[in-house]
């Protein structure tokens, strides 16, 4: 294209967009509500939203939520609160929004691809004489059950919500009416409902159909606000997510009330325990209810709400509502009309813009607690501070594509490697990443190769997930220093597809060793066994793992169990004899060998009274109770629950995570005795034996075994007297030959 004609056609393209011209395509909105971001013109009338569509689609948000319509008499000036009191379970003409309003509004969104959602009132009326319907009057329309037990599932459903009827969700005549404002709303162009209340109406599998038949108007997308939970048993989350999205707000209100704008954690409770697809969750940084009923949002300034949803609205699955705050401050102070313009912001409409981009394309979390990032696979980043400055964040997954990058917010550079993405954040806290020049250098070669065999010498790696600037290794045994270097800290690690490697000098032998951020902060705090061949971590663990590895058939997977992490400490719990399930005395378990835990001494299983078998499972933390244990400790145990143990033959082993799924950790059984519990993390499985672990073996017991001394170093000749690893057919075992 040349100067003049890109000139001429700017030119027209500008003028386009004042006129009204550049709609639907132009702003590259998605199809589906779900699949972009909500943006929440709460109390805004509609011909205010209506003026306002140019810059919402310039933002970049895929559809808009409007405030209830249930009452003739809302205008602009009324409390807010009065449209959470509904005058009916149907449309209601109003100066704050006609039924023509509304269809010219949803016509005039649908230009630019647009769509709006209707907050629904469904779960109680006006109690106030006059102000509601007197269809509500008879048959039992409204209850008066008193207030709600949110300890019992019945009273929620069932219970008044304050001072408000509560509506017989379960009559066919009230369901019927729910389901014929649906039709209405979709025949007056609007595409979506959020439903108010929504874990106080109950569900098919508790004798209620109301959800059942009100979403079965085609075409429609529902989302329902479910707040903390449904109800004693959370699982029922499943049910309503057969019906419409769902809120998660305990798993949202942290990041801005609590943290700066950084969530904890890629999901909350109804992803991580309950097991929904994020595809069924909306996000947000603050809510209505949060901001204007005098809640934590109403005292957090915008920057740190922007933060939060900068990190909840770049996700694969879960849309995110931005709330445009009221222009007041106070329950009684808010009143219906236009609010806060923030959702303009380059920083929220950068995000809106990546997340409408990266459609069809994984996500990852990752936190440093000062920061995170969302990579989405082959797309870019979006990462997230409670300040703003220098950078350094690990490149979840290696999703974002190495090269480098100019932030869409603030212009700053950004670095992207395969496992680190570095760069300047600008004030806002936010910085948006993707389509950057890739430029991936080429690492030096270290010798040996990046996947030295145990006959090299002496070697280790490190998985640099701290994303330190300078990692550094200081080694030794009992008589000498084992680095090249002569003084501390050491050596630097050689970097090498990714992967950070050091070997230790010809000739030396270590058999301890200190990884350091340049001298700093130490792995594991400072002192670590010297393991040869093994991938260690900052927090001191470390695993066996091959790079090279599987079978002559590269293609072909390594067989049989796979690693697991190694913790710096292990305990046995389950029925344990003077210490049946204590979560303060669990069995404590030592290092006995390269990456396999055993008990200190026999561990007594008695089983519980009324059993003939006994369980257990393994925990890197006790504590004084259950809730200590399962959010702080991660566990160990079978796949599925009471896999049984025979002596001496290995069971596979899982790792359940602390705070996500360590509540949910399965365990083994065994017959009443007394055993050794050893713990095999370079193969991920567990066992139980009536022995220390060391085979007797006269060395031609099997000629074709291969044996390597507890460090790691292969040996053609066993010498008897001595301790090795053997391994043979796929199995490792500690023998002594004689």
């Amino acid at each position: 294209m040349n100067k003049t004609l890109g000139s001429a056609l700017l030119t027209l393209l500008c003028a386009a967009a004042g006129t009204g011209m550049l709609h639907a395509a132009d702003y590259g909105l998605p199809e589906g509500i779900q699949e972009g971001n909500i943006l929440h013109c709460f109390n805004w009338t509609a011909s205010e939203i209506k003026a306002e569509l140019p810059k919402i689609a310039e933002a970049g948000f895929g559809s808009v939520q409007m405030s209830p319509m249930q009452r003739p008499d809302i205008k602009s000036g009324s409390s807010w609160h009065d449209l959470y009191r509904p005058y009916d379970l149907a449309f209601k003409s109003s100066s704050y929004c006609s039924e023509q309003d509304l269809k010219d509004l949803c016509a005039e969104a649908a230009k630019y691809g647009i769509k709006i959602i209707v907050d629904v009132v469904a779960n109680h009326v006006d109690r106030t004489a006059g102000y509601h319907d007197t269809w509500w009057d008879s048959n039992g329309r409204v209850r008066w059950d008193g207030n709600i037990n949110y300890g019992d599932r019945y009273s929620i459903t069932h219970g008044q919500l304050g001072d408000y009827g509560d509506v017989n969700s379960e009559s066919s005549e009230v369901q019927a009416r729910g389901k014929a404002y649906v039709e209405k709303l979709k025949e007056m162009g609007v595409s979506g409902i959020r439903w108010d209340a929504a874990k106080h109406i109950g569900l098919p599998s508790e004798g209620c159909d109301f959800w059942s038949t009100v979403t079965s108007v085609p075409g429609m997308y529902h989302y329902g606000e479910i707040l903390d939970s449904p109800g004693p048993d959370a699982s029922i989350i499943k049910e309503y997510a057969q019906y419409m999205s769902v809120t998660d707000n305990k798993y949202c209100n942290y990041a801005a009330r609590d943290n700066g704008g950084i969530p904890g954690g890629y999901g909350g409770d109804w992803v991580v325990n309950q097991g929904l697809s994020d595809t069924k969750l909306v996000y947000w940084a603050e809510s209505h209810d949060t901001y204007s009923n005098d809640e934590w949002s109403q005292n957090v300034d915008q920057s740190v709400i922007d933060r939060a949803y900068a990190a909840y609205a770049c996700r694969s699955g879960a849309t995110a509502l931005y709330l445009a705050r009221p222009n007041a401050v106070g329950f009684n102070n808010i009143k219906v009309g236009k609010g806060s313009t923030a959702y303009q912001s380059k920083s929220v409409a950068e995000v809106n813009k990546f997340r409408n981009a990266m459609t069809g394309k994984k996500d990852w979390f990752e936190s440093n607690g000062n920061a995170c990032s969302i990579t989405r696979e082959n797309g870019g980043a979006v990462i997230v501070m409670k300040g703003s400055g220098n950078v350094s964040i690990t490149n979840g997954g290696g999703y974002c594509p190495a090269g480098t990058y100019t932030d869409r917010v603030s212009g700053g550079v950004f670095t992207v490697t395969a496992t680190t993405i570095s760069g300047n954040v600008g004030s806002s806290g936010i910085a948006v990443i993707y389509d950057g020049e890739v430029d991936i250098p080429t690492p030096p070669d270290p010798t040996p190769g990046p996947t030295p065999t145990p006959t090299d010498g002496y070697y280790v790696y490190f998985d640099n997930t701290a994303n330190w600037s300078k990692v550094m290794v200081w080694a030794w045994n009992s008589t000498e220093n084992c680095v090249a270097a002569s003084e501390w800290p050491g050596d630097q690690m050689t970097a090498k597809d990714g992967v950070l490697y050091w070997s230790a000098p010809a000739g030396k032998v270590p058999t301890e060793i200190i990884f350091s951020n340049n001298g700093g902060d130490k792995a594991g705090g400072g002192d670590l066994t010297f393991v040869n061949g093994a991938t260690y971590y900052p927090d001191g663990t470390y695993k066996m793992i091959s790079y090279g590895g599987g079978d002559d058939d590269d293609d072909d997977p390594v067989p049989g169990p796979q690693p697991v992490d190694m913790p710096s400490a292990l305990y046995v719990l389950g029925n344990i004899s003077g210490a049946q399930w204590d979560t303060a005395n669990g069995a404590a378990m030592h290092v006995a060998e390269t990456g396999v835990f055993a008990t200190t001494s026999k561990v007594t299983f008695t089983p519980a009274a009324g059993e003939s078998v006994c369980y257990f499972n393994l925990t890197d933390r006790l504590g004084a109770d259950w809730d200590e244990v399962n959010m702080n400790a991660n566990r160990f145990g079978p796949a599925t629950e009471g896999v049984t143990l025979t002596l001496n033959n290995w069971g596979d082993m899982k790792k359940y995570t602390n705070n996500v799924d360590a509540s949910a950790c399965k365990s083994w059984t065994v017959t009443p005795g007394s055993y050794y519990v050893r713990a095999d993390f370079n193969n991920g499985r567990v066992q139980i034996t009536d022995t220390t672990g060391v085979e007797i073996l006269t060395s031609d017991d099997d000629s074709e075994a291969a044996y390597f001394t507890l460090q790691g170093v292969r040996v053609a000749e066993p010498e008897t007297g001595r301790i090795y690893i053997r391994v043979s057919g796929g199995k490792a075992t500690k023998v002594m030959m004689k």
